[in-house]
């Protein structure tokens, strides 16, 4: 690949950010965008749609012009020269609480064989079901999603009593969020020492922890644009997230390999980016490709927050085909008890909190149970066969 093509510019701005605050239900969508276009191209579209829908501010931004009634309209008008120009994931931040839940509960204690369990897609069956628990059930539940939240922040368990106290179990309590309970309170000992480094007076890019944004950026840059094009110049918007995670994107500089991983359910998911230089950062009003960027992902959580109205379909129907397949929302097919994967994983989120409760080895014969698991569900297929 040769070093001297010229880098192509990815630009990039978010929309909905509340740092690591997932629970704030005026904002409950995240979306981060990535636009490959010229300054030039930008400050012409900039310039034109300043004149056309007579913006007198100058600049555009989302936060702006979603007072006007004809917003969904003049994002539109924005974003239609742009196709197959833009990137755009977006998140429900809450569903992305409970999926980092698995992330700082179970992994530190399953970590040694994580790959079992990704692989049989247990983090998205916890994700999901807590997900539904959380926000689809009564008062006391909202609590511990408050309480997961600040352990996440601070990684101190004194800041989550009800998770890993040794409470009484409310009998209403799902059996999902039972399971959890059991095995934060089992198993407290070795994620408290596992997360003690990530506590934010030791590592003070803790306090990020819960922010969406460097993940987005990762998907966007490595499984996105980083295999459209031989080298990227990627711009960002000034933020305090990113600048105390760059670092992250350092080994990518001047990387010409591509990287085989493995995505959910073992599939190949490569990775590939080729940077000219580390992260820049900007203002949006020195760059016009950054207010581009803006457009597109204030329109995106406009959209996600304004499903149902008719105003937004002609927008839908452009940003949709641009969504990033990483885009994060609730899917019930992950928690079907109708369908095998979802049983098998609820009998081993069961087994492993019998283990917690019994203050067993949780790993050991772990590989046995869930293939003994696979056996029962091909007997119970032939049987209804």
């Amino acid at each position: 690949m040769a070093q001297n093509t010229p880098p192509r510019l990815i630009s990039c701005d978010e929309a909905g950010y509340t740092g690591p605050k997932l629970l704030d239900d005026n904002q409950p969508y995240f979306a981060y965008a990535a636009v490959e276009l010229t300054p030039e191209e930008a400050a012409g579209i900039v310039s034109a749609m300043r004149a056309k829908h007579h913006i007198q501010a100058p600049e555009l931004k989302a936060s702006l012009l979603r007072k006007r009634a004809n917003w969904p309209e003049i994002a539109l008008d924005i974003l239609s020269p742009l196709k197959g120009r833009v990137l755009v994931i977006a998140a429900d931040k809450r569903l992305n609480l409970a999926g980092k839940t698995f992330e700082y509960i179970f992994e530190p204690v399953l970590q040694r064989w994580s790959t079992l369990f990704y692989g049989q897609d247990l983090h998205r069956f916890v994700m999901n079901a807590l997900h539904r628990v959380f926000f689809r059930s009564g008062e006391q539940v909202p609590k511990l999603a408050e309480e997961l939240q600040a352990f996440m922040k601070s990684f101190d368990p004194s800041d989550a009593p009800t998770v890993f106290g040794a409470a009484k179990q409310d009998p209403e309590t799902n059996e999902i969020l039972s399971c959890v309970l059991r095995f934060a309170r089992g198993y407290a000992k070795i994620i408290a020492e596992q997360s003690e480094h990530l506590q934010k007076d030791v590592d003070p890019t803790g306090k990020w922890t819960l922010d969406l944004t460097t993940t987005c950026l990762f998907s966007l840059i490595v499984y996105g644009w980083g295999h459209r094009f031989d080298r990227l110049d990627v711009l960002c918007d000034d933020s305090k997230p990113l600048q105390a995670m760059s670092h992250i994107f350092s080994g990518f500089v001047g990387n010409t390999e591509t990287v085989e991983l493995k995505g959910p359910g073992g599939e190949p998911a490569p990775i590939r980016a080729n940077l000219s230089n580390p992260l820049r950062f900007g203002s949006s009003a020195e760059n016009p490709t950054l207010q581009i960027a803006d457009i597109v992902a204030g329109a995106t959580t406009d959209l996600l927050q304004n499903q149902s109205e008719p105003s937004y379909r002609d927008l839908a129907r452009w940003l949709l085909p641009h969504m990033h397949a990483h885009s994060m929302f609730p899917d019930d097919d992950f928690i079907d008890l109708d369908k095998p994967r979802p049983r098998m994983n609820l009998a081993a989120l069961k087994e492993l909190a019998r283990r917690a409760d019994a203050g067993e080895d949780p790993l050991e014969g772990m590989p046995e149970f869930y293939q003994r698991l696979v056996l029962a569900e091909r007997k119970k297929l032939r049987w209804y066969l």
